[in-house]
């Protein structure tokens, strides 16, 4: 009898505690990724999250800067509440040769992907892409169109908006 009354406690505070949890606000979580830089768009293929490349890394290099960890901790609390494939892209600038900026682009999604993974987000839904200085976002004729198209974006295929950012 004890153990069924335990059993039966113990789920029904399961239950109280999950049906607590309170909806995600829209305009809060927009709040929240601005703060940090971070914009989370629909796209064709799911939603893209994209992290602003100056946070991230210093000129040239791939290792993600020690003073961005609240960039990739918002990004990772936004991925831990999806279950869907992930796969971070790395973008650059047409400054510079097709095969160093490839070899960058890489990198620097790799090392993204490797942040994710140490704030918890599981290393199995994620794939790393470099697509170099391919799809820019901007001219690359001026430094301030240069600077928009060194990002990284994030997209988490097959989901949508709601479940990243609420209604």
């Amino acid at each position: 009898m004890k153990t069924f009354l335990g059993t039966t406690a113990c789920a029904m505070s399961a239950l109280l505690m999950a049906g607590c949890t309170a909806p995600l606000d829209r305009d809060k979580e927009t709040s929240l990724n601005k703060a940090v830089g971070i914009e989370v768009t629909r796209t064709a293929d799911g939603v893209a999250v994209k992290l602003p490349e100056t946070a991230l890394f210093d000129f040239n290099q791939s290792d993600v800067r020690a003073d961005s960890g609240a960039v990739v901790d918002r990004s990772a609390v936004l991925l831990k509440r999806s279950r869907k494939p992930v796969i971070v892209e790395g973008y650059t600038d047409n400054v510079g040769t097709l095969e160093y900026n490839q070899q960058l682009s890489e990198a620097r999604a790799t090392s993204v992907g490797y942040a994710l993974v140490a704030r918890g987000v599981a290393q199995d839904r994620i794939r790393t892409k470099g697509n170099a200085y391919n799809h820019p976002v901007a001219s690359n004729d001026t430094p301030e169109g240069r600077a928009l198209n060194r990002r990284t974006e994030i997209i988490v295929r097959g989901e949508s908006l709601d479940t990243l950012m609420g209604k």
